[in-house]
């Protein structure tokens, strides 16, 4: 398990408590500093005051739990529009939109997907590719998945 999962699963029954969710979790090296980069949402929206309240919060968690030993810092923000899909829970909530699909390996010769969700049944979700029409794809098989936004 790597280091941000460990983070995400120390802080989810926080977020719970919270009523907020944990999107997504980076912690990476950029120049000198550690950065532990954690997107948080809520079916409200995310305003800049839930992103400082819980900054507070989880920044006591990861420090009273030891599990960062290198400073670090935090920073709290939300997934912004084109917001990762990770989980079956992602992909029901944003049925009918927009989206980017890349597979590990080629469905028809072909690893990239952009278009509409349209189903998430027994691990598989359907796309309607702009590319290939409906096309089903093996939830394990994703390598990433976005919501696409056109600005």
């Amino acid at each position: 398990m790597g280091k941000a999962q460990e983070i995400e699963d120390l802080l989810a029954p926080v977020a719970t408590r919270e009523k907020i969710e944990i999107v997504d979790v980076h912690y990476v090296k950029e120049a000198s500093d550690w950065i532990a980069r954690i997107f948080i949402d809520k079916d409200s929206g995310v305003t800049i005051s839930d992103c400082e309240n819980i900054s507070c919060i989880f920044g006591a968690f990861l420090d009273e739990s030891g599990i960062l030993k290198d400073s670090y810092v935090l920073e709290i923000s939300s997934p912004g529009f084109n917001r990762v899909l990770k989980n079956e829970k992602n992909f029901r909530r944003f049925m009918g939109s927009k989206a980017r699909i890349q597979t590990f390996k080629p469905i028809n010769n072909q690893r990239n997907f952009l278009g509409t969700l349209l189903s998430f049944e027994d691990g598989r979700i359907k796309i309607d590719d702009v590319t290939s029409g409906v096309v089903e794809i093996e939830f394990s098989g994703i390598k990433k998945a976005n919501i696409e936004i056109d600005i």
